[in-house]
């Protein structure tokens, strides 16, 4: 019974975690950084390929990540320089896309219809060998 006890405190034990940590909190959260990116050496992805982290935000409401109208937004990417096949998908809950694409300049669209409206996020991408570009695309309606 004594075990018990023991186990169930120590599970109760709250883990300390570093808030100061957190990049993707921190990553695009004002309506201002629409359009930019960065890029950071990343040794996990091989030399002819790079990582995009782009996020979507939106100047439709007081909270630029508003899931309403970044959550689950159809999106493309389509090599700019060789043109050919497009990658497609939806953006994650958070208005998020993370993929693994080749070296050169890819061109970024996420859309969403409202009613008659098609809002529109687009943003040429530059994807450098062995890095991470973090990307903030700016959804507006017309």
């Amino acid at each position: 019974m004594r075990a018990l006890v023991l186990v169930s405190l120590v599970a109760c034990t709250p883990v300390e975690v570093d808030s100061n940590v957190d990049l993707a909190s921190a990553f695009c959260s004002e309506v201002e950084e629409g359009g930019t990116w960065e890029q950071e050496a990343a040794s996990d992805v091989a030399e002819s390929s790079g990582l995009l982290f782009a996020r979507v935000i939106t100047d439709e409401s007081d909270d630029p990540r508003d899931p309403v109208f970044v959550a689950y937004r159809d999106y493309t990417l389509e090599p700019a320089e060789t043109g050919g096949v497009q990658t497609v998908g939806k953006t994650s809950g958070d208005g998020i896309v993370e993929k693994t694409l080749g070296v050169g300049t890819w061109l970024f669209q996420a859309t969403w219809t409202r009613g008659s409206t098609t809002c529109k996020a687009e943003m040429e991408i530059p994807i450098a060998g062995a890095t991470t570009t973090y990307a903030c695309a700016l959804l507006t309606c017309p």
